[in-house]
């Protein structure tokens, strides 16, 4: 046993050499063949156990920016294993896990820790020498939502003399969930279809997006759902106008001053048949019986569309109409009415009526409207003399005004004068007047029986006349 310590401990500085030497020559080998090297891997950020914020009624303002927020890794380790890890780079994750946040509450901005993982099929014997970011600022607000209905935004135009229909959207709406800052800022949700000259029906799968009020997309929110369809039917197509009408009457002093309505025309489908005999659409009648301020209606323009007519895609659901009334101007206006042209009521045939004046003055005021209409002639006035007796007589007219036109002042009145009618006499005839007319009346009596006689004879000879033709047929007849 002493000898074997010995012949160890003989020459012993040499054999510790030895040994030295020889581990430096298989480290110069490994490192030969095998040299230690860095690389650097980058890496998009994951994010992890956000649930943990939900649960509380938080979620992450800045969670668009985390999304893509790129971490870099300076990474040691032989050249082999970085040759086997950059085959598996895509396994290679940035993790923040929001678990970790405690104590929290909205308003709140927090410091994680970046995880730099990578993945167990590359193996062992990696070093991270670096990396950057360490950390990512978290900034917690409290979390909002709102259900919103799902627009379509068509781009391009369908094939020459097709229009598309309203399209149909399945589902209809969508729930936009994110910081409450962040959803305030959502005005709505749109799917974008294309259109090139299409002139069959389109069905299609498109992605909802938020969009604020300046049509900018706005990030860092999520929805219940990543897909909508939608159906877009393409028919032939029409421009017809849109007519309005009234009835009624607005209240006395207003007048209708204008009539106001959008659209003027709209873009309609359906078959070829159809649409040739439809040239327009007549809006509901709108009453303005008594009114005295604007009336405004709005219609839904599916509801008045004949059967097989369809609204096009370019077209308003509604049409706005707005009667405008206002308060008429009121005008002044003097009219001449002749005598001649009153009418006297209750005339007797024994009297005679005289007017003293040749004409009277009516001062009126009304709208001009209503003005504009009266003419010479055109205004009834009359006067009623029934009761009245012989003499001069002060008789009240009675004028016919038209709506909308009143006197101005009193009502006028007329002179009239009653005299009665001379009765016709006959006059006494003289003595010799009345003997020739006696003669006269004689003389006439006899030739009257003369005649009379004249008229017998022929009709006696006309009797036997008769009888002789009328007699029997002798024998040798």
């Amino acid at each position: 046993m002493k000898k074997l310590q010995e012949k160890i401990m003989q020459d012993i500085g040499w054999k510790l050499l030895s040994l030295m030497i020889a581990i430096a020559l298989w480290f110069m080998v490994i490192n030969i063949e095998h040299p230690v090297t860095t690389r650097i891997y980058t890496q998009t950020v994951t994010m992890e156990n956000i649930d943990a914020l939900t649960k509380q009624g938080l979620t992450v303002l800045n969670k668009a920016q985390l999304e893509n927020m790129k971490v870099s890794a300076k990474l040691k380790a032989q050249r082999t294993a970085l040759d086997r890890l950059t085959q598996y780079r895509n396994s290679i994750r940035a993790v923040i896990d929001f678990s970790k946040l405690e104590n929290i509450k909205s308003g709140d901005t927090a410091a994680l820790d970046v995880s730099f993982l990578l993945p167990d099929s590359a193996g062992t014997g990696f070093e991270i020498v670096s990396q950057s970011p360490e950390k990512a600022q978290v900034i917690v607000e409290k979390l909002a939502a709102k259900r919103m209905p799902i627009e379509v935004q068509v781009d391009g135009e369908a094939g020459n003399g097709y229009t598309t229909l309203q399209p149909q959207i399945s589902p209809s709406s969508v729930q936009v969930s994110g910081a409450s800052s962040v959803i305030n800022h959502v005005k709505k949700v749109q799917v974008n279809v294309e259109l090139q000259q299409a002139s069959e029906d389109i069905v299609v799968t498109a992605e909802p997006v938020a969009y604020d009020e300046n049509g900018k997309q706005v990030e860092g929110v999520t929805m219940d759902t990543s897909k909508v369809h939608v159906s877009i039917g393409v028919q032939k197509n029409k421009i017809v106008n849109l007519n309005v009408s009234t009835e009624g009457t607005p209240a006395r002093g207003y007048e209708i001053a204008e009539i106001i309505w959008s659209p003027k025309t709209i873009n309609i489908a359906g078959s070829e048949a159809i649409l040739n005999h439809l040239q327009a659409i007549t809006l509901p009648v709108v009453d303005v019986t008594d009114a005295t301020e604007t009336i405004t209606q709005s219609i839904l323009l599916n509801e008045i569309l004949p059967q097989g007519v369809m609204l096009g895609n370019d077209t308003p659901l509604e049409a706005e109409i707005s009667v405008v009334i206002q308060q008429q101007e009121e005008e002044q206006q003097q009219i001449t009415v002749q005598s001649a042209s009153i009418t006297l009521e209750g005339e007797k045939e024994d009297y005679e009526y005289t007017l003293s004046e040749n004409s009277i003055s009516l001062h009126l005021t009304g709208t001009a409207r209503a003005l504009a209409m009266i003419t010479t002639g055109s205004v009834p006035v009359k006067a009623n003399v029934t009761d009245l007796t012989v003499g001069e007589q002060s008789v009240a007219l009675e004028i016919n005004l038209p709506q909308d036109v009143t006197l101005v002042g009193e009502m006028p009145s007329v002179t009239v004068t009653i005299t009665e009618k001379e009765k016709p006499t006959e006059q006494p005839k003289e003595p010799e007047q009345q003997e020739e007319t006696e003669q006269q009346e004689e003389t006439k009596q006899p030739e009257q029986t003369e005649q009379t006689d004249e008229q017998e004879q022929p009709e006696q000879d006309q009797l036997v006349m008769n009888m002789n033709v009328q007699s029997p047929p002798t024998a040798e007849e």
